[in-house]
């Protein structure tokens, strides 16, 4: 924990500078001015009991520059002065807390905010490898729920460093009073620290655990909540109950062990310091020898720090329940830089970004894990003209657009777009130059406009006209038009709607290429052939690929090539393809024969 506490500190330092020891300058504050409040009671006691000499030695200096603070601002002598003075000093410990607090709770704000910019930003600039080797519930609980615990262990690190100031101005003020008094306190402080310590050991377990559990909820969670109709249709929602309850049940017990814990730990301070402050009241003037005025502003100190002491240990307590947070983030935006991709701001040279996209892959491999899902590819694709990519299921389709993407690292060859290996290109610039529709688009929660305008600088005008060419007729028979709103992730929309949406995306600027990857899956046929002829309208302007299963999206292209097991076994246009013999025609036809299957039932 002390590792993770000195992380934390230089962390909050790193982040906020000058406030950090502005913050630690009003605890002070506060923490002085209210101990000399509570200490200018030994001077009132003197004044209303008369003690004289042998009450104005009790304190020593303290008593002297109390008495000393009274005559410099002009308070009347006497107890009404003294009582002024207390008054004054209370009032201003308390705008220094409110002050000190008021700090500490922005700092905190801002602290859980900026570990959840850093989490979010970082994790969307790494490669996708970094996302796709974890649970995507583990990454949003780290992004919310992790960091909102981080933002926990700033406030209970400020608590703790509250208290330890506190404690030290108070001993101070106690030691200087009565040491034999102070000695008492501190002996009954340490043995109360001694007695919960296996209480704040246990807390960092918990932590850990509570960390684990809270992720394969939120992934579990978010898993079922998405796969609700797949769930139902295997009536499935018994197991996915159980584990859940299981995910659940293990954050349930670690929560209420560690909160058990606590309160054990408040019933041994609150237990421990009344009893001590009992003893103290009685063995102070027959064994310590020490004058009952002494002792009652010592006891007084006493009832003020018990409280600190408690918040001590209780935020020691609490801070190894969340520190784990620390730890765990840390970890995963370091891996996260790690695997970051290059921040180039270029733009694409002028050749690439202002003609139709000439792309060649010279002996291209990709592994993923232990499969080779492209072997010594070698294609082209001709500037301006429609390229088509088909094959079986597992050939490598997908894998060879990630590759023309970036989204993957390639094992050996390379890959070239107008003469210039992809890998000295501007990632971001070049993938801007891109249409790209996948099979599943990805949409936001926002409106139909925002969700085509995403990644663009579009205009109306342009929203509008890329939605007419991607065949989005059903927009104008909405309420709302473009303004209707998508619902989380598409929800309000159909598969098809989706689609079209996605492909008005990627015609709603220029792009020297278009990547169509199973992008009319969704669609009847009639709109599948009314948005390949607007496809077929891009050719000439730009490049485009399209990947299909459906061989009916890929007649018309100038080039096919086929793909298995990751290698490219045929290529040339439909008519050279579509004879007996060939790959082509075989998984044509087979195709076609699972299309006229009758029904049953």
């Amino acid at each position: 924990m002390t590792r993770l506490l000195a992380l934390l500190g230089r962390d909050a330092m790193s982040v906020f500078g000058w406030r950090v020891p502005a913050l630690v300058s009003l605890m002070v504050l506060s923490g002085v001015l209210e101990g000399l409040a509570v200490a200018a009671m030994l001077p009132l006691l003197s004044e209303v009991g008369g003690g004289g000499a042998q009450s104005a030695q009790v304190g020593g200096i303290i008593v002297t520059t109390l008495v000393a603070l009274t005559v410099a601002l002009g308070l009347p002598e006497g107890p009404v002065g003294v009582g002024m003075l207390m008054v004054g000093l209370v009032t201003g410990s308390a705008m220094a807390y409110l002050a000190m607090a008021r700090l500490a709770a922005l700092l905190q704000a801002q602290y859980a905010l900026s570990w959840q910019i850093s989490v979010f930003s970082s994790a969307l600039a790494a490669g996708p490898s970094f996302v796709d080797a974890r649970r995507g519930g583990d990454l949003v609980a780290a992004i919310v729920t992790e960091v909102n615990r981080l933002g926990g262990a700033f406030y209970h690190g400020c608590l703790v460093l509250a208290a330890l100031v506190n404690l030290m101005i108070y001993l101070g003020l106690a030691w200087a009073i009565s040491p034999p008094t102070s000695v008492a306190v501190i002996a009954l402080g340490a043995g109360l620290i001694l007695a919960t310590r296996p209480f704040m050991r246990r807390a960092f377990g918990y932590g850990k655990a509570i960390t684990r559990s809270q992720g394969d909820i939120q992934s579990f969670a978010s898993e079922a909540i998405a796969a609700t109709k797949a769930l139902k249709a295997n009536v499935a929602e018994e197991l996915a109950n159980e584990r859940f309850a299981d995910a659940a049940g293990r954050y349930a017990e670690a929560t209420f062990k560690n909160s058990f814990d606590v309160q054990k730990a408040r019933a041994v301070f609150d237990f421990g310091g009344t009893a001590g402050l009992a003893v103290l009241l009685v063995a102070g003037p027959l064994f310590l020898n020490v004058e009952i005025a002494s002792i009652l502003v010592v006891v007084a100190l006493f009832v003020r720090l018990l409280p600190r002491i408690a918040a001590l240990q209780q935020g020691i307590q609490a801070l190894n329940v969340l520190l784990p947070a620390l730890e765990n983030l840390q970890s995963l935006r370091d891996e996260a830089r790690a695997a970051a991709e290059p921040d180039d701001q270029r733009s694409l040279p002028l050749k690439i970004a202002e003609a139709p996209a000439s792309i060649a892959f010279r002996g291209v491999s990709v592994s993923r894990g232990e499969t080779r899902a492209l072997d010594g590819v070698d294609l082209e694709f001709p500037a301006g003209k429609i390229v088509a990519l088909v094959g079986p299921s597992g050939s490598g389709k997908s894998t060879l657009v990630d590759a023309i993407l970036g989204l993957v690292p390639i094992s050996s060859g390379r890959i070239e777009i107008g003469g210039v290996p992809l890998h000295d290109l501007p990632l971001k610039a070049w993938r801007r130059a891109i249409g790209y529709v996948a099979q599943d688009t990805a949409l936001l929660a926002g409106s139909i406009s925002d969700n085509v305008r995403l990644g663009t600088q579009a205009d109306t005008g342009a929203v509008d006209a890329a939605l007419e060419q991607a065949a989005a007729h059903f927009v104008r028979h909405l309420v709302m038009g473009v303004d209707t709103q998508v619902g989380d992730r598409g929800s309000r929309l159909s598969g098809g709607e989706r689609q079209r949406l996605g492909l008005a995306r990627a015609l709603a600027a220029p792009r020297c290429l278009f990547i169509l990857d199973e992008a009319t899956s969704a669609l009847d046929a009639e709109t599948e052939a009314e948005v390949l002829r607007s496809v077929a309208q891009l050719s000439g302007n730009a490049t485009v690929l399209v990947v299909a299963h459906r061989f009916s999206a890929v007649r018309d292209a100038d080039v096919i090539y086929v793909l298995e097991h990751g290698r490219i076994i045929e290529s040339g246009d439909w008519p050279s393809l579509d004879r007996p013999g060939s790959r082509f025609f075989a998984l044509k036809q087979l195709q076609e024969m699972s299309q006229r299957q009758p029904e049953i039932g």
